[in-house]
């Protein structure tokens, strides 16, 4: 059974929101793009902005989806929809990771990443590096 899970595209300033799976959590240590699992008769708008206030205590504004990525896990299948969205507050706070930071493009890919935000972090550097070259 594949599960859908939201990731959210916070981009400020031409840098990325990441944050860090906290130590005792599946994948710690790991980065990854904030969002959670899609629960039964949300949206993927609804979950991300749902999730986004649990773990991090984020308001935001959810918009278009940008991409989707099948990933197998050995525990099983998701698929990962990235959403991009606006942050409506300034600051957030830590509750399921241990760290989150803004993250510009050329230091994305060195990241740690969850094997499943990979595909994803390589759309997110060529988007932010395209937006860069745009800029006067």
């Amino acid at each position: 059974m594949v599960k859908d899970v939201a990731a959210a595209i916070i981009v400020r300033d031409g840098h990325v929101l990441m944050a860090r799976r906290a130590p005792g959590q599946n994948l710690a240590g790991y980065w990854e793009f904030p969002g959670g699992k899609v629960e039964p008769g949300e949206t993927i708008q609804t979950c991300i902005a749902r999730e986004l206030a649990e773990e991090l205590a984020i308001t935001c504004e959810p918009g278009e989806i940008m991409m989707r990525h099948l990933h197998r896990y050995e525990g099983g299948t998701i698929n990962l929809i990235a959403i991009h969205v606006r942050m409506t507050c300034e600051k957030w706070q830590l509750s399921v990771h241990d760290d989150a930071r803004w993250i510009g493009a050329d230091a994305l890919m060195a990241l740690r990443l969850a094997p499943a935000d990979i595909p994803v972090a390589r759309a997110v550097r060529d988007e932010l590096l395209a937006a860069t070259d745009r800029r006067p």
